[in-house]
């Protein structure tokens, strides 16, 4: 009896586990068939040179692998466009010493046209950060941070757009 209770619990332990961690919740309606990235402008200052193109080619790479939506320049049902408007670098958790952490924070708007449903479209900024020691130049951590930070505004993102979050 003991075996069937244990089983009975780890399968639901794991079980609830798999659902949510697998969970994706894509809702586009049906006639929605291609989208379009265009490149996003870059307003921030102190930024690296490729911020914008790294990001906009990232968003079209995050819709492909994650919707059913078929990349059309010429013709799309969904457009977005936007803005890299900050990318600054301050400090936190101070101590005696000075900072023990600094954190880079990253602010992108976006603008979501839905040219077959126009209820559907909005316009919002999405800002995300990553910390790292201060013993550390921002040269060290950058790639990393960009990509950790890139990460969660694209999820938001693709949130916003598909899942009505």
């Amino acid at each position: 009896m003991r075996k069937l209770l244990f089983a009975i619990f780890l399968t639901i332990t794991f079980s609830s586990c798999f659902i949510f961690y697998t969970f994706k919740d894509i809702s586009i309606e049906p006639d929605v068939k291609t989208f379009y990235v265009e490149d996003f402008a870059n307003n921030a200052t102190n930024s690296p040179a490729t911020l914008n193109q790294d990001f906009s080619e990232a968003l079209r790479k995050k819709i492909i692998d994650e919707t059913s939506l078929t990349y059309d320049e010429n013709n799309p049902h969904v457009i977005f466009s936007g803005s890299i408007s900050s990318f600054d670098v301050t400090a936190q958790a101070p101590n005696k010493e000075g900072a023990s952490l600094n954190r880079l924070q990253i602010k992108i708007n976006v603008e979501y046209v839905n040219t077959l449903h126009e209820k559907e479209n909005w316009k919002k900024p999405f800002t995300w950060y990553a910390d790292f020691p201060s013993d550390q130049s921002l040269d060290e951590v950058q790639e990393s941070l960009i990509k950790e930070i890139f990460a969660q505004i694209l999820d938001d993102i693709i949130n916003k757009s598909f899942n009505n979050w």
